[in-house]
């Protein structure tokens, strides 16, 4: 995406952090870090990186709205998946120390003031970068951007005031403020409280690291009456499968696409007459892919997008006589998380992206084959956590994003090219955590949610515009990515990864 935060990317090294002697002498010339603008909405308005290169998990997303509940300071209200995810490794490096729940509360509470728990890639103060605002003489920009050594960069300093386990005792904000040196020396006090909750809950999370989900793929049908099948079929049995898209084409063919992890992005066919192939084949061998997503045109061409974590969004198509093109570049924002793609009758492809700290973006590739020069931010909020896309038949298309706390909520662009000025509430469940939509022949818009521990609801958006109640049509409890795909003779799939981690 080449919007403002492509200029930011910084690539994490390997955590070579040298003796507290040594560190003492380079630590006295090191110039004290200054505050960062003071409040939530001022820090949050700086290009980030991640903390954690494997990006933020469901969990960090469930713990993030526990602790809206507690927390009282400055991150009232505020936490999200990406802070939750900044504390939690700020948390493992001094855990990998050896260091108790106190070296994390004494962390976190600097953290909390200088940055509002965000890795701020901008130099917003001086020189300041990063969780703790580390200046210039603290380390290169790289390190500081390093959510890991820069908080053992942190910890060492602090040891050269406070040697000895002499910080295990006595006020926490003074403790913060002898190493930040900070104009504001009475910030620090006021946010201890709300660390150790950040602490409490995450303490056990830390270490070991959060596992990806990961399991086989099982698929379940609504006829074109519109009743469900009884049960699931499952089509892919491969346990490291991540996530999933599904497209058809006009010949009533479907095609799975399935990113295992460590192995690239693998498809299943299923033939109009319902047969799946007997196994996968491989189109894509890059082991960092993330994400996937598709679409199959009207011209019965197939495109295929990955993430490719700290590089963006890549596209492959399949021509009509089953061959695949190389892999194209088409997005180069290296902070995009999750990705969705629609076909329109039009011939028009529209690649939706979310970018974590920055909302939604769209680009579009035109029928002959053009991709848009830029990305068009259509929503603001920094919170949305997951995407989906379908258009109708008359070239509408229409996004549905996940906010993590708040639900699903969808905005339209109409066939001129004008997006809605306002995102629509759609399912207020606050455990949401992945979304897929489809539309069928008689342009009524099927979008699929998982809820953990609750397993896939329905929701259907009919020929006037209005939304139907939510309906179950899975219970597994494991579910945790889907697809939605609409065939011509008016059937539609909803696909499923069972996590067996």
């Amino acid at each position: 995406m080449t919007n403002r935060l492509s200029k930011y990317l910084f690539t994490s090294t390997a955590i070579a952090v040298a003796s507290a002697t040594a560190l003492g002498a380079m630590a006295q010339a090191a110039p004290a870090p200054e505050p960062t603008p003071t409040g939530v909405m001022a820090s949050a308005a700086w290009p980030t990186k991640y903390c954690d290169p494997a990006g933020h998990t469901s969990r960090d997303s469930q713990i993030a709205t526990t602790l809206n509940g507690q927390l009282t300071g400055k991150l009232q209200n505020a936490m999200t998946a990406y802070r939750t995810s900044c504390a939690r490794i700020i948390i493992k490096a001094l855990r990998d120390r050896g260091l108790p729940e106190r070296a994390a509360v004494i962390a976190v509470t600097t953290a909390i003031v200088e940055s509002t728990l965000m890795n701020i890639t901008e130099k917003v103060d001086h020189t300041s970068l990063g969780l703790f605002q580390q200046q210039d003489g603290w380390g290169s920009a790289e390190n500081r951007l390093d959510a890991t050594w820069t908080t053992n960069r942190f910890w060492n300093e602090l040891e050269l005031f406070y040697p000895n386990g002499s910080w295990q005792s006595g006020s926490i904000g003074p403790i913060c403020q002898k190493v930040q040196r900070s104009a504001y020396p009475d910030r620090y006090q006021v946010e201890v409280a709300d660390a150790q909750r950040i602490v409490n809950a995450l303490w056990d999370v830390a270490t070991p690291a959060p596992q990806p989900a990961r399991g086989p793929l099982w698929d379940r049908i609504r006829w074109a009456g519109g009743s469900w099948a009884t049960s699931a079929s499952e089509v892919d049995g491969n346990t490291s499968l991540g996530d999933t898209a599904a497209a058809t084409i006009p010949n009533g063919n479907m095609y799975a696409f399935n990113v295992v992890r460590g192995a690239g992005v693998w498809y299943r066919g299923r033939t109009a007459a319902g047969d799946w192939s007997a196994s996968a084949t491989q189109i894509d061998t890059n082991a960092n892919i993330s994400a996937v997503a598709a679409a199959g045109a009207p011209d019965g061409k197939l495109h295929v997008f990955s993430v490719v974590p700290n590089s963006g969004v890549w596209h492959r198509s399949r021509a009509v006589n089953g061959t695949w093109s190389t892999s194209t570049h088409v997005d180069s924002n290296p902070y995009t998380t999750d990705i969705s793609a629609a076909a329109l009758p039009n011939g028009t492809v529209s690649l939706v992206t979310v970018v974590p700290g920055s909302g939604v973006w769209a680009r579009a590739r035109t029928a002959a084959g053009a991709w848009a020069a830029s990305a068009t931010q259509i929503d603001t909020n920094k919170y949305v956590s997951a995407v989906a896309a379908s258009a109708l038949s008359d070239n509408t298309l229409h996004v549905f994003n996940v906010v993590p706390g708040s639900g699903i909520w969808t905005r339209a662009r109409t066939a001129a090219g004008a997006w809605a000025a306002s995102a629509t509430q759609i399912d207020g469940n606050d455990s949401i955590i992945e979304v897929s939509a489809a539309t069928l022949p008689d342009d009524t818009m099927h979008v699929s949610a998982t809820v953990p521990g609750s397993g896939i609801w329905d929701r259907t958006r009919t020929t006037s515009g209005a939304w139907t109640n939510a309906t179950q049509i899975d219970t597994n409890k494991d579910v945790f990515a889907t697809y939605t795909a609409a065939l011509p003779n008016s059937t539609l799939h909803v696909g499923a990864l069972i996590n067996v981690t």
